[in-house]
């Protein structure tokens, strides 16, 4: 949970995301709770199924993120919160990018 989004994070976020608070059989689902399933998979690295169970089904989260994809939400989230980065501070070191063992010859 100490990695979830934080009020303020949402706040940017929540406009570009589908659906409203209630839907024509009853509350939606939590979309703040999925985005923050999104960004647990992006930093752990594992499947789907090792998604906790505080984020919801994995199989939900799965169909959702496939369909939001199709959609193109994600890329309109990733486009809005890109315009708003703070660069200064990331750089590329060449130490930590490996190269495939075939790439030294040519």
């Amino acid at each position: 949970m100490d990695q979830d989004l934080t009020d303020m994070q949402w706040a940017k976020i929540e406009p570009f995301v589908p659906g409203g608070c209630k839907g024509r059989r009853g509350p939606r689902s939590d979309n703040r709770r999925f985005i923050n399933a999104l960004i647990w998979m992006a930093r752990s690295g594992g499947r789907w199924r090792d998604l906790p169970e505080r984020y919801g089904n994995y199989h939900t989260v799965k169909t959702r993120y496939y369909r939001w994809i199709k959609a193109g939400v994600l890329e309109k989230v990733f486009a809005t919160l890109a315009q708003e980065a703070e660069l200064d501070w990331v750089s590329i070191d060449s130490t930590s990018i490996r190269a495939h063992a075939q790439a030294a010859t040519a």
